[in-house]
């Protein structure tokens, strides 16, 4: 890693200077990102003197507004204190309307935070610092950040959502936490343990392995420690899935976890039920309140034998621990 190394090239503060400069594009601080019209504005500070575009001497509050350069559909907002491109309308309005693409982020590992006068323009020419070591050459990083060929949405900490060649990952906990090592010398690794993650993937063998012909299809896997299904009205229990905040409240999901019904596994259950109708069909009466005679009988009870000595153990296994439902 790095580790803040300065860059010792002569030219990087002209090229800097000539970055601010410039009427087309610029590159800023966020100051804050409250904007009481909730419209995506931020307020954006300028390194520099007012007639090359700076916001030097300007108060905090008089700063312009920046509106998002990208669509709506697509919400990302920069934390105060990263950097952002900006776009003004020309060099008589440098001081009025503004827009900016953001935030700038020098490499994956500093997705959640990247500052401006740290790390965030690591890679320019003009930045004042190298970057760190590719995360791609770090065996346990591998498979944490999409490869070329990928379309990815990262998010701010431990999600993504990738599209690769015939398949798609929504994910959550990619990473886990640990110590800096010879080999690696970031904080986290590779989750090979507790990742949860939708992978739907097409064009995939769905017929039997002793199929004489192949076909194919669409397959999707839900990976977790916990998997709910849950229904909305109709569902008993009933369950709150609609805070406004977060959707499942800790507190709430926590109720699910210990009150929602436990799948059956289908296989098991068909064994349990098999056993007991074969123990129910052999099961003979006289009538007028005779005995059973099918007690003495030796097909009988071999199924009677069968079902008691594995009832129990078909029951306590039935029902799966981490899957449940309403």
């Amino acid at each position: 890693m790095n580790d803040g190394k300065l860059k010792t090239n002569r030219g990087v503060n002209n090229l800097l200077d000539n970055l601010i400069a410039s009427h087309v594009l610029k590159v800023g601080e966020v100051i804050s990102v409250d904007d009481p019209n909730y419209l995506g504005r931020i307020k954006v500070r300028i390194k520099g003197p007012r007639n090359k575009g700076g916001d030097d001497g300007v108060l905090d509050n008089d700063l312009p507004w920046c509106f998002p350069f990208i669509p709506k559909y697509f919400f990302s907002t920069p934390k105060e204190k990263e950097a952002v491109f900006i776009f003004t309308f020309g060099k008589d309005r440098e001081h009025s309307d503004r827009m900016y693409i953001g935030p700038i982020i020098s490499q994956p590992q500093k997705l959640d935070f990247d500052p401006y006068y740290f790390t965030a323009l690591r890679g320019f020419s003009f930045a004042s610092q190298l970057p760190d070591v590719s995360p791609s050459t770090i065996p346990e990083l591998k498979g944490l950040y999409p490869s070329k060929d990928d379309i990815s949405v990262q998010g701010r900490d431990n999600t993504d959502i990738t599209q690769k060649k015939n398949e798609i990952v929504i994910r959550a906990g990619k990473f886990t936490q640990s110590k800096p090592s010879t080999n690696n010398p970031f904080s986290f690794k590779f989750n090979s343990e507790t990742q949860g993650f939708i992978q739907i993937k097409n064009n995939v063998v769905v017929s039997p392995s002793n199929s004489e012909k192949q076909s194919f299809g669409i397959v999707t896997n839900i990976v977790s420690n916990k998997i709910n299904l849950i229904t909305h009205k109709d569902g008993s229990p009933r369950f709150n899935v609609t805070n406004q905040d977060n959707l499942i409240s800790d507190d709430e999901l926590a109720k699910i976890l210990d009150e929602a019904h436990q799948l059956p596994f289908g296989d098991v259950l068909l064994e349990y039920l098999r056993l007991l109708k074969d123990a129910l069909l052999n099961h003979v009466h006289n009538g007028s309140g005779n005995p059973a005679t099918d007690l003495t009988s030796s097909g009988n009870k071999q199924a009677i034998a069968a079902f008691k000595s594995k009832a129990d153990d078909l029951e306590k296994s039935m029902l799966s621990k981490n899957i449940r439902i309403n």
